[in-house]
């Protein structure tokens, strides 16, 4: 069966007028051309699709099922242009994302690359910082997409959970704990930490989880920095409570020694996702952004909410 775009247009203007003349005249052909499309339409789906009387013509059960099917490409050709003019619209434009500086260095490098690749033209600015300043910062619409702990999100927000977050506890090799594959929070009141300071949502994690398990750390030192923190415990100052996601390179090279934390496991796993303001446009730029996020992780760390 070989139908025509010619043909179809003629049938739908015909279907929708139910008169072969205001047909032509809303498709700018002449009466006898649009009967002849529909002649051949009819030949090439063996059904007659109109009956016709002197006075007037209406659909046959063929016609409307063909018209169905005939205003569901409509829609996906209408839909399909609409997407190539976005892709124009996609030719410049500016992105401006807020998150952490652990997810920014660890989560958003590939992403963002495979980003400006596909359109080089958006301009992306990347904010860094905590997790409530992030939420803060979209709450007053000053950037367009947050990615955040999703423990602390406020109502107004629509959140779309992209990865699990799990923190580690990380020592020199030959420090004492690293022979170990896991270890208590009460393990580590042993030993000086050199830990995140208090702004950071992975430092208020680590004291809520530390409250509950009635455990206080001994703090050396409180630093605004991951980088800093690793370098301090690669040189045996100290040991320290991150992100598994920012020693993987350490781990790896056996320069730093990553344990599981028995706490945190038991506890209720952190979600972290992108999130922005329920009642903000969300652009075309913003949009390709978090549907390239959910592409991304999705295949590994799909998430339920």
């Amino acid at each position: 069966m070989e139908i025509t775009f010619e043909q179809l247009k003629a049938f739908q203007a015909t279907a929708e007028t139910l008169s072969f003349s205001k047909a032509a005249e809303r498709i700018f052909r002449t009466q006898s051309a649009v009967s002849i499309q529909i002649a051949r339409l009819e030949d090439a789906v063996g059904q007659k699709l109109f009956q016709r009387t002197t006075k007037q013509i209406e659909l046959t059960e063929a016609g409307d099922i063909l018209l169905r099917y005939a205003n569901q490409m409509k829609a996906l050709l209408e839909q399909a242009g609409q997407e190539m003019t976005d892709l124009e619209k996609m030719a410049r434009g500016r992105l401006t994302i807020c998150t952490s500086d652990t997810t920014a260095c660890y989560q958003l490098p590939g992403i963002i690359q495979e980003y400006q690749a596909k359109y080089p033209g958006i301009e992306i600015i990347v904010r860094n910082a905590t997790s409530l300043k992030t939420i803060d910062l979209v709450m007053d619409n000053q950037v367009d997409l947050g990615i955040a702990t999703l423990k602390y999100l406020k109502p107004p927000l629509v959140a779309v959970p992209l990865f699990y977050r799990s923190d580690v506890t990380i020592c020199h090799p030959h420090h004492p704990l690293a022979a170990k594959r896991m270890v208590y929070l009460k393990d580590l009141e042993a030993y000086n930490c050199v830990l995140l300071d208090r702004k950071c949502s992975s430092r208020r994690i680590l004291d809520e989880a530390c409250g509950a398990a009635g455990v206080t750390l001994s703090i050396s030192m409180e630093l605004s920095s991951i980088e800093v923190v690793k370098n301090f415990v690669s040189i045996n100052s100290g040991i320290s409570v991150v992100p598994e996601s920012s020693v993987k390179r350490e781990v790896a090279e056996n320069t730093l020694a990553s344990l599981k934390i028995k706490d945190l496991q038991d506890a209720d796993p952190i979600k972290m996702g992108v999130i922005y303001k329920k009642d903000r446009y969300l652009s075309l730029a913003a949009r390709s952004f978090l549907n390239m996020l959910e592409a991304n992780f999705r295949p590994t760390s799909r998430l339920s909410d």
